[in-house]
C-alpha cells in the first residue's frame, strides 16, 4: 500500500498572526501609511475585522498582509478586482477590500477594475494614486500629470507622446452600477479627515452589501 507522508519542509499549520508589531517600512512623507490607518479604524469601528479579506496585489500594496490582522490574499499584478470578484461571489458575507496603486489600476489592470466595477461587484476599491510607479523606481503612470517630471520623462510629460493622465473616478462614474464614487486626499490634516469618512462609507456598503465603492485618494510620493 502506498502511503503518503508529510515532508518535514511542510508547515503543519498557518497561523493567521504573524510574529509581532512592525514599524511600517513606506517612506517618510508617503501616503500609504496614513491610508492604512484609516482602513483599520474604519473596519475596527465597523466590527467587521473577521469578515474581512484584503486584496494585495503588486506595487507598494504588495505589503498590507504586513499590517492588517484580517484575511489577506497576494493577486498578480492589476487582477485584485478579478480575485476579489471571486472571493465576494463564494462567500457572500466578506467584505472584500482591493488596494491598489495607479501603475496597478490605471495601467496593468484597467480592464479588471473598469469591468469589475461595471458589474457592480461587491468590492470596496481603494485607489492610492501617487502619478507615478512609486516601487519601481518612479517612472511615468497613466496618471502622471502633464509637464510632471518622471523617472521616464525627464523633460515633463507631454501629451503628443505620451497623452493625458486618466482621470479614473470621472472614468468609472460614467458606469450605471457603481454606488459610491469620491476622489479625496492625503495631504493635509483637514483633508485626511475628509478622507476618513470616505473610507468609512465605503466600507460600510460593503459590510451592508450595497455593491461597488471606490475611494480615490491623492497621495504624495518623496
Amino acid at each position: 500500500m502506498l502511503k503518503h507522508d508529510k515532508p518535514g519542509a511542510f508547515y503543519d499549520t498557518f497561523e493567521r498572526k504573524g510574529p509581532g508589531d512592525r514599524v511600517p517600512h513606506y517612506c517618510p512623507g508617503c501616503g500609504h501609511g496614513n491610508m492604512h490607518k484609516l482602513i483599520a479604524e474604519a473596519v475596527s469601528e465597523l466590527g467587521i475585522q473577521d469578515r474581512t479579506v484584503f486584496l494585495s496585489p503588486v506595487g507598494c500594496s504588495a505589503f498590507a498582509y504586513y499590517y492588517f490582522d484580517t484575511g489577506n490574499v497576494a493577486c498578480s499584478h492589476g487582477r485584485a478586482p478579478a480575485v476579489g470578484t471571486g472571493i465576494s461571489r463564494t462567500l457572500d458575507n466578506t467584505v472584500v477590500i482591493s488596494y491598489q496603486g495607479d501603475g496597478d489600476l490605471a495601467g496593468i489592470g484597467m480592464a479588471e477594475i473598469m469591468h469589475a466595477a461595471n458589474r457592480g461587484e461587491h468590492l470596496a476599491v481603494f485607489f492610492i494614486n501617487n502619478a507615478i510607479y512609486g516601487m519601481t523606481g518612479g517612472q511615468t503612470a497613466p496618471t502622471t500629470l502633464l509637464g510632471q517630471k518622471t523617472a521616464t520623462s525627464p523633460l515633463g510629460r507631454q501629451f503628443l507622446l505620451e497623452g493625458g493622465p486618466i482621470r479614473m473616478a470621472e472614468l468609472i462614474n460614467q458606469l450605471d452600477a457603481p454606488v459610491f464614487i469620491e476622489r479625496v486626499s492625503l495631504s493635509e490634516p483637514a483633508n485626511i479627515i475628509r478622507a476618513k469618512k470616505a473610507v468609512h462609507k465605503a466600507l460600510l456598503n460593503q459590510a451592508e452589501g450595497r455593491g461597488f465603492s471606490f475611494v480615490e485618494a491623492l497621495s504624495p510620493c518623496p
